[in-house]
């Protein structure tokens, strides 16, 4: 494991159990995770090529009502939430929060999360 990839799983793993998250992973925009704490139950390929996919479309729908970059898009579920943010050119951050959140408050946190793996990732090039 290189230590870009050790860093950001501990940032990945800081973020578990605080303000409800429960899992989160970083992925490329082609959809290849490249850091991840999820439970076993969650499948990383599948989950990392769809929300890829959403943040893309999310990005579209944005672009189409008068010109407006999307920052986070989020899926509501009956017990959790999805937030997807970019992070760079290159990566997102996906975080998965439980339903009891009030999540217009965790939007400042993903991004302040994202701003934080950015560097880790500057640095890291």
């Amino acid at each position: 494991m290189t230590a870009t990839r050790a860093s950001l799983e501990g940032i990945l793993e800081g973020l578990r159990g605080t303000n409800g998250v429960v899992a989160s992973t970083v992925i490329s925009r082609d959809g290849i995770p490249v850091a991840s704490d999820l439970p076993d139950s969650v499948n990383l390929e599948v989950l990392a090529l769809r929300t890829a996919f959403m943040q893309g479309l999310g990005e579209l729908v944005m672009e189409s009502v008068e010109g407006e970059e999307a920052e986070t898009v989020i899926i509501v579920a009956t017990q959790h939430y999805i937030l997807t943010t970019p992070i760079d050119e290159r990566n997102i951050l996906v975080v998965v929060l439980d339903r009891s959140v009030e999540v217009g408050g965790m939007l400042f946190d993903v991004a302040e999360t994202a701003g934080t793996i950015r560097r880790v990732l500057e640095d890291g090039s």
